[in-house]
């Protein structure tokens, strides 16, 4: 009998063993704090919602968070948001794709939802973007939609109140960039009465990257004047660096001398590293000539904006293509003319090199090209280019990005490229056109005379000159237009896409974006998990990823792929971790720590709940927002499948024994191969 009782108490002992010996992965850990809602739901929004009403109303349109990067030292940044931004506030243009600059309205997101997605609810896909999250479906007009892009074309009659607001972790408040100061704006005469401060903020921000704690950059829009009731803005996109250090914000200007681009011509800070001598190079795209206004279909649908909660009547008469010309022409006259606020431009990858003390610096190109501003062909295209990324290489600064190729000499379209140094290039005194453009093979636009891909766009880049991007496809495959991802080996000049025969987490068909790939080549983004058809059918849900790229690293084998989810479930852990779901993995550092926009289970779009099971799909018995999150490797981790939940079978003759589950507990502990 005591051999017996031996027995049963060594397989306890190994039991107890394996259970208490296993660990997840990642622990998350929640970034956007209580004192980033409080101060962010402090702010004066959308004074058509009666924030008095019913508890849901205000339960579900909780403020949400959403991670954009993670710096060496761990900082995670972002914004919080009210609601939809229409279109992404950093994309140079819509999709990255719409080199004609003309999605803008309810009818062009409607295009190209049809074009480029296929759903069956393409109209509902548009009218969210373009009315705003929560829209009232029986009167979309009504305004009482929390952002949407038609917010920002009425805020000349109705004012507006910021949409996005920056945030650092660690700061509790909002970051403030140039964008809210009066006197950094030259025109401010002619523009009127800022509307910015305290609680009522009217420049929509984003922190897209950090250095350090310190040291953050990314994109404003400019805040809103008010001059007799007429609320302008100079412009809708420029790229900042703040050094919280000195409590410093430095404007990041276009390329060039042009009157209109100069005033309300567009950058973005999207990437930076420090130079040897201290200084901060700068990446991202910025404007160098207008575009055509000759082009009526630049201009959003009047009829679009026009009516419900908007009169703009007074407008009418001046909105059309003669005075959309005067923008360029006149340039005195912008801020009298509704329509100079749908201005857009020629864009090129752009740097910056921001020393202490900058106040501005001008914005200068990375390459020059033999290609001009508007398509030969068909000049309501234009010229787009954008460096997403920059590393040293080598001790070389190596951009990636996209820049316009002249497919066929017919079309102008986006292409993933590489932007090499030149090798006459002072590394801490670079100049304009210091790089070339190099487009990324296998990320050809056509494919002999047929079009194949929509754009093509490297999005990051490491030490190792190893490059992450995604490539649209054109055409519909297994019922879905695919937005593939792939890593290029900048040294071999090889492309690897990643399909199913990389990892069958990419199957045929799946969309993905590859967001960060650090120097370990472990990369980062979020893919497609389920495999209905999006080709009139709906929008797949997707959720985060990690693939590694390089050398195994504990449970981290070499060239596997898994769903962060499935990194964060079991252990110590699991159920604090199991009050999330990570859709989007946004970055990832040196140590391996990630930044993430996550599904938060909770019971009254604050306080934290579990989701009611550990499974990938699992329902949440209250409101789900989304959060920002980092996610910190936990040592000696171990990967826990989450698995789908079952019903329960009825069996004759007896429950599973305790070797059984032991023996199932083993098959949950292999990793997703």
């Amino acid at each position: 009998m005591q051999h017996k009782m031996l027995k049963l108490s060594t397989l306890a002992v190994l039991i107890a063993g394996v259970t208490q010996a296993q660990a997840a992965v990642y622990k998350v850990v929640e970034v956007a704090t209580p004192d980033n809602q409080s101060n962010a739901l402090a702010t004066d929004y959308y004074p058509n919602h009666d924030r008095s009403g019913s508890t849901d109303q205000f339960k579900n349109n909780a403020v949400e968070f959403y991670a954009q990067s993670i710096a060496q030292d761990g900082t995670v940044v972002g914004n919080s948001r009210f609601g939809n931004d229409g279109i992404n506030y950093s994309d140079v243009v819509a999709f990255h794709m719409d080199n004609y600059q003309r999605i803008n309205d309810y009818n062009e997101l409607y295009r190209y939802c049809r074009d480029n997605l296929g759903f069956n609810t393409c109209d509902v896909w548009a009218e969210m973007r373009y009315y705003g999250k929560n829209y009232n479906r029986n009167e979309a007009d009504d305004g009482t939609g929390f952002g949407g892009l038609r917010t920002e074309q009425a805020a000349w009659w109705n004012g507006y109140f910021a949409n996005a607001l920056p945030f650092v972790y660690g700061q509790t408040s909002y970051l403030s960039t140039f964008a809210g100061d009066a006197s950094r704006y030259a025109d401010q005469d002619k523009l009127g009465s800022i509307v910015d401060g305290g609680d009522h903020v009217t420049a929509n921000a984003m922190v897209l990257g950090a250095l350090n704690s310190n040291t953050v950059y990314g994109v404003t829009s400019s805040a809103y004047f008010n001059n007799n009731s007429r609320f302008a803005r100079t412009f809708a996109k420029r790229g900042f660096v703040n050094d919280l250090s000195a409590s410093s914000s430095t404007e990041l200007n276009p390329i060039g001398d042009n009157a209109l681009v100069t005033k309300m011509g567009q950058s973005v800070a999207n990437h930076a590293v420090k130079l040897p001598s201290g200084d901060l190079l700068v990446v991202g795209s910025a404007s160098y000539t207008p575009s055509n206004y000759d082009d009526g279909d630049k201009l959003p649908d009047y009829d679009d904006i026009d009516g419900g909660n908007v009169d703009a009547s007074k407008g009418r008469a001046n909105y059309n293509v003669d005075t959309f010309r005067k923008c360029e022409t006149e340039p005195d006259s912008i801020y009298g003319n509704w329509v100079c606020q749908f201005t857009s431009y020629a864009n090129k990858a752009a740097f910056w090199v921001v020393k202490a003390g900058d106040t501005s610096v001008k914005g200068q190109e990375l390459a020059s090209t033999s290609l001009n501003a508007w398509d030969p062909d068909d000049k309501d295209r234009s010229f787009q280019g954008n460096a997403k990324s920059v590393a040293l290489v080598n001790g070389k600064p190596v951009a990636v990005g996209y820049s316009t190729d002249d497919v066929r000499n017919d079309y102008y379209a986006n292409r993933a490229a590489v932007f090499t140094p030149k090798s006459d290039m002072d590394i801490n005194n670079p100049k304009a056109d210091d790089w070339s453009i190099k487009f990324i093979p296998g990320t050809e636009i056509n494919d002999g005379s047929d079009r194949n891909l929509s754009y093509s766009m490297a999005t990051a880049i490491n030490a190792n000159g190893k490059v992450a991007g995604v490539a649209k496809n054109f055409n519909s495959e297994d019922r879905s237009y695919a937005e593939r991802m792939f890593i290029y080996d900048n040294a071999s000049n090889q492309t690897k896409f990643l399909t199913s025969s990389v990892n069958s987490l990419f199957f045929n068909g799946s969309n993905g974006y590859l967001s960060s790939i650090n120097d370990a080549n472990k990369a980062v983004g979020w893919v497609d998990i389920e495999k209905v058809n999006q080709v009139d059918g709906r929008e797949r849900r997707q959720r985060a990823f990690l693939y590694n790229d390089g050398q195994a690293d504990g449970a981290l084998t070499a060239n596997g792929a898994w769903l962060v989810d499935d990194l964060t479930n079991g252990g110590t852990e699991s159920a604090h971790n199991n009050q999330y779901r990570i859709a989007q993995a946004t970055g990832i550092n040196d140590k391996g720590e990630i930044s993430a926009t996550a599904l938060k289970c909770t019971s009254d779009g604050v306080t934290p709940k579990q989701y009611s099971d550990t499974s990938p799909l699992a329902q949440c018995d209250g409101y789900e927002v989304l959060t920002a999150v980092k996610l910190e490797p936990v040592a000696g981790g171990t990967i826990e499948p989450r698995k789908d939940v079952e019903e329960p079978v009825k069996r004759s003759g007896g429950s599973l024994g305790v070797l059984a589950l032991t023996v199932l507990g083993f098959i949950g502990f292999r990793r997703r191969k």
